[in-house]
């Protein structure tokens, strides 16, 4: 799995070449989702991995004082409140950092503004029903939703920037209403032209499709390359989408073959400064033609042929970054702290071995105790010698590596006696380590990303209290991650209640210390058992296995690199959820090279 660059005698693994990264100048494809049973649950298409943005389509009869209604053709009843089970799909699409978004209008349906008053009256339903307020009537359930979506194809032209300028009152520091729009590509929109310049708009998804003056026909680019630059250069939103049907019968015309896409349009149209990527509709055609697919897989292709010989100067560094983003390979999490000669936090961060770092332990706190972290070795708190640390966590971050705080071990004095202590707790972490104010910070001014729990001994009570505490510190662009280190066995006894609440993003379960679900003696059968029930029983962003990284690292349970990459990996790695490995520590890592093990 390299590529063998003669002439420099140097050796990239090819899995560098076929990296996506979502940040990179491919932007994010957009999906409408809701109209028809066949395209699979929102939970699905979330954790595909495809999609950024998602659009719920429609809410496709309101305005004119009738009764709102929202209709998920084949997938549920919202008038029997069947539509409510879509509540956790929604947060976990929330949880993997994907906006969800309700779609207004349609192609058919009732709906339209009969005044400004009447543009206010759909705005509060929106918020009370949708959104952030606290309406007894939720078709959608308590599911807080990211945005609306403006799909305006008929009716009355008017009072969409009403509605438009309403909603966006509801933004607030730390909880915005993302607004989008679907305008047909012929300047200006007929319906949302007045709307879109009001400037309240964060994506524009412009529908370049069933409009031949502005679309693709027949192998020629220029009208829509044209219509492009018009809208990019003429109206003000954060990102522009180009909107386009994913199969040919997804729409009456304007398909466009994923081929003349990526070669013909795609390099011109991501010039543009505020370019956002692609909108596709929809889901059920999406899966019938696979052209989200397509367009993912020309831009690993583009990575690989810009890889030529002598002609490309990377930094290792990032050949190892980039390498901690497949999605086939997963992420190293490490956990770093408890061993003062396993080099800094900068040393391990600039490795470009690990995705993840938690930084290990804050082993004493709750129960009104003065909180107390321990980095053995490496620094003393007590003196504020620990801010040194303040700089080495941004440059972690600075190479796109999330710092955690590790919460508990297995040998401290930690427990939480209340649902208030729990709260105590998390305002304390919140003020301390993470986006907070507190005068005192043991770790200086960086800003850590979320906190790790690994609860191994104490009570078994408020740790899901404490995980819904800190969930609510995550703002939009300001996530605080949660991960969980449980251990093998299933349920986990300390933090069993606590992964119920759906709240985690990274669970790393430690299959070692644990005979009955780990490996044993060239027996791998248990461990698979186990995170087969882990996976399909527990909901998360994405799953890790937990390792020792050296046979002194644990007693049980370590996996020798060729039956871990044989053996194992393979099996796990078809796991829709699959993150990666979490190794126990960095210092057994530089021992052994486990992690090396891995990656080559």
């Amino acid at each position: 799995m390299a590529l063998n660059l003669k002439a420099c005698k140097l050796f990239l693994p090819l899995l560098l070449v076929l990296t996506l990264i979502k940040s990179s100048s491919a932007g994010g494809i957009a999906i409408y989702w809701g109209q028809n049973g066949n395209e699979g649950t929102l939970a699905q298409t979330c954790a595909s991995g495809k999609y950024s943005y998602v659009a719920l389509a429609f809410l496709n009869k309101f305005g004119g004082g009738q009764i709102p209604q929202i209709n998920l053709a084949g997938h549920c009843n919202p008038a029997t409140n069947g539509c409510t089970i879509l509540s956790n799909h929604i947060k976990s699409c929330q949880q993997l950092g994907i906006p969800v978004l309700l779609s207004l209008g349609g192609g058919f349906g009732n709906y339209s503004l009969a005044s400004k008053a009447d543009a206010k009256n759909v705005a509060v339903y929106l918020w009370n029903t949708f959104l952030g307020g606290k309406s007894p009537s939720r078709p959608l359930g308590d599911a807080v939703l990211d945005g609306i979506d403006f799909d305006i194809e008929q009716g009355s032209t008017l009072h969409w920037e009403d509605l438009a300028r309403y909603l966006s009152k509801y933004s607030k520091p730390g909880r915005k209403v993302y607004l989008s729009a679907a305008p047909q590509c012929p300047f200006p929109d007929r319906n949302l032209g007045t709307a879109l310049k009001t400037g309240l708009f964060d994506f524009v998804w412009i529908q370049f499709y069933n409009n031949p003056p502005c679309q693709y026909a027949s192998g020629n680019v220029t009208n829509l390359l044209n219509s492009w630059q018009r809208w990019t250069t003429s109206i003000c939103a954060k990102k522009f989408f180009l909107g386009l049907p994913a199969a040919p019968g997804a729409a009456g015309s304007g398909y466009i073959p994923p081929n003349v896409l990526t070669s013909q349009i795609l390099p011109v149209i991501k010039k543009s400064c505020s370019y956002g990527g692609v909108m596709l509709w929809s889901k059920y055609y999406d899966d019938q033609s696979g052209y989200s697919s397509s367009i993912l897989n020309s831009e690993r292709a583009t990575m690989a042929i810009n890889l030529k010989p002598c002609k490309l100067f990377l930094p290792l560094l990032l050949v190892f970054q980039l390498i901690k983003s497949s999605s086939a390979a997963g992420g190293i999490a490490i956990y770093w702290g408890q061993n003062g000669f396993e080099g800094t936090l900068a040393q391990t961060c600039a490795s470009g071995k690990y995705a993840y770092v938690n930084v290990a332990l804050l082993y004493k706190f709750g129960g009104g105790q003065t909180p107390e972290i321990n980095l053995a070795g490496h620094c003393n708190p007590a003196t504020n010698a620990c801010t040194i640390f303040s700089d080495q966590i941004k440059s972690c971050q600075q190479l796109g590596i999330p710092v955690l705080l590790s919460l508990g071990g297995g040998i401290g004095n930690y427990s939480l006696a209340s649902k208030a202590d729990a709260k105590n707790v998390a305002d304390y972490l919140w003020n301390t380590f993470l986006g907070g104010k507190s005068t005192s910070r043991p770790l200086g001014d960086a800003v850590l990303d979320g906190i790790d729990f690994d609860i191994e001994q104490g009570s078994t009570l408020y740790w899901e209290d404490l995980a819904r505490y800190l969930s609510k510190y995550s703002k939009p662009g300001r996530k605080v991650y949660l991960s969980a280190a449980p251990q093998c066995p299933f349920p986990d006894r300390n933090l069993g209640t606590a992964l119920n609440t759906g709240l985690f993003d990274f669970l790393w379960i430690q299959f070692y210390n644990n005979p009955p679900c780990q490996y044993t003696s060239g027996n791998v059968t248990n461990l698979l058992n186990s995170w087969q029930r882990w996976t399909s029983s527990v909901y998360a962003g994405k799953f890790f296995l937990g390792l020792p990284a050296a046979p002194e690292a644990a007693g049980s349970g370590y996996i020798p690199p060729e039956v871990l990459t044989s053996q194992i990996l393979p099996d796990i790695k078809k796991s829709r959820k699959y993150g990666g490995v979490m190794l126990w520590s960095k210092y057994y890592d530089d021992r052994n090279g486990y992690s090396s093990s891995i990656l080559t």
